[in-house]
């Protein structure tokens, strides 16, 4: 039914199976029930089961009306509820190794150089940390010789004010409307004559 094994796995279970009886009195085992049983309690181990696993799982929903011989009752047990195989794990495919690419010419300042880009970059690595603080510094001295923003209380009135002033426009019509109305008197006549 179960395979032989190893001592200490052996030892583990029935050192389990002996502790029992410290966890519910009616799994009382003596030594030779327990060693019989030992193999047995050694599969689950072999499976991956820690001893206070082990342990939960036998004393765990006994019966309510009370476990009439230990040795039987544990035996179904742990037949019974053994848990699945562990699978072996899959084996790792071999990590493939990418290619190497080849040295090109760095097109950055000073002297020429090669390096091994990772990428489609055109400069190496200091070049690049270079180029990017040249262009960070323009940048920076860019927004320093801007103008400092509106405050943003400002900005609003500017933009209440400008919409104020387009109402007042569009209220007044625009200046060769406004003419045409005067000298015929009416809107309609305004809008044939255009």
């Amino acid at each position: 039914m179960v395979k032989a094994s190893g001592a200490s796995e052996v030892a583990e279970g029935e050192r389990v199976l002996l502790s029992l009886r410290h966890a519910n009195p009616q799994l009382h085992l003596g030594v030779r029930e327990a060693r019989g049983l030992a193999e047995v309690a050694a599969e689950w181990i072999r499976r991956g089961v820690s001893a206070a696993d082990l342990r939960r799982a036998l004393t765990g929903e006994l019966p309510k009306e009370g476990v009439r011989s230990a040795v039987g009752f544990l035996r179904h047990r742990l037949v019974q509820k053994l848990p699945a195989p562990v699978a072996a794990p899959a084996p790792v495919p071999p990590v493939s190794s990418t290619p190497v690419r080849e040295f090109i010419v760095c097109e950055g300042e000073g002297e020429e150089h090669v390096f091994r880009p990772v990428g489609d970059e055109a400069l190496c690595g200091p070049c690049a940390r270079e180029a990017n603080r040249a262009y960070w510094a323009a940048r920076r001295a860019e927004m320093e010789s801007e103008p400092d923003p509106l405050p943003w209380r400002e900005r609003v009135a500017a933009i209440i004010e400008s919409e104020q002033r387009a109402e007042r426009g569009a209220e007044a019509g625009p200046p060769a409307v406004l003419a045409a109305t005067r000298a015929s008197g009416s809107v309609r006549d305004a809008g044939a004559g255009s």
